[in-house]
């Protein structure tokens, strides 16, 4: 499955281009600031278990509230250039999955120091539980996300279709609580993907619409548009 973060806008709006990409940019150095953050926290963190000294968790608490903070700014950014509706409790396991592959190295961690593990070992550790946090979360948002709007396209559980391919969005009630949301390629069969009304937000569907959607492209009741394809 590609990830349709990244790549080019459909229509040759290069205002939105590049507004974007200063997003984007902005992104980059809020991510960049988590896994630095992640990183120290996890070696002070190390150090803190193996040889406690107070220094040492003053680092880690200072690491992990640049980690926090970067985290959070990530997810505000990221609201700029795309809208995801994801599954029932995606962030509930997310977070639990991190929290298990912390256990997993601080466990690991606490193991190599009782054994006196030289220092190469040490870091390949740590090394190695930044490359699996960055593994899970990868794994999670392909699995976890059902709907997806950026500049690229349309996105609708596993299959990416771009904004030169699609004819029309549609939106239906499928029953209590649930809306059936769908992307209508060219020459293809449309592609549904039911979701949660409580994982839905209506109001910034429509700003995604607007914002990433070339014009033409309108969100519309799937049996009142059949026939009818946006031009």
């Amino acid at each position: 499955m590609r990830n349709i973060d990244g790549g080019f806008l459909a229509a040759g709006d290069q205002a939105a281009l590049d507004r974007r990409e200063r997003e984007v940019r902005k992104g980059k150095l809020a991510l960049a600031l988590t896994v630095v953050g992640g990183f120290v926290a996890l070696i002070a963190g190390y150090n803190a278990l193996v040889d406690f000294t107070p220094s040492s968790l003053v680092v880690t608490l200072i690491a992990l509230a640049a980690a926090v903070g970067g985290g959070l700014l990530t997810k505000h950014l990221t609201h700029n250039v795309r809208f995801r509706v994801h599954k029932p409790n995606a962030g509930l396991v997310g977070a639990a999955k991190l929290t298990g592959v912390l256990v997993v190295f601080f466990g690991i961690a606490a193991l190599l120091g009782s054994i006196g593990a030289p220092g190469p070992l040490r870091f390949v550790l740590i090394a190695g539980g930044v490359g699996a946090i960055g593994y899970v979360k990868a794994l999670h948002d392909q699995q976890w996300v059902l709907f997806e709007l950026d500049a690229v396209g349309v996105r609708v559980e596993r299959t990416v279709v771009p904004w030169r391919d699609v004819t029309r969005l549609t939106t239906d009630p499928v029953g209590p609580g649930m809306t059936r949301l769908g992307a209508a390629p060219v020459n293809a069969e449309p592609l549904y993907v039911a979701v949660q009304d409580s994982e839905l937000d209506a109001r910034l569907l429509t700003e995604a619409i607007g914002r990433f959607a070339p014009q033409g492209i309108r969100l519309t009741r799937a049996q009142d548009s059949l026939g009818n394809p946006a031009s």
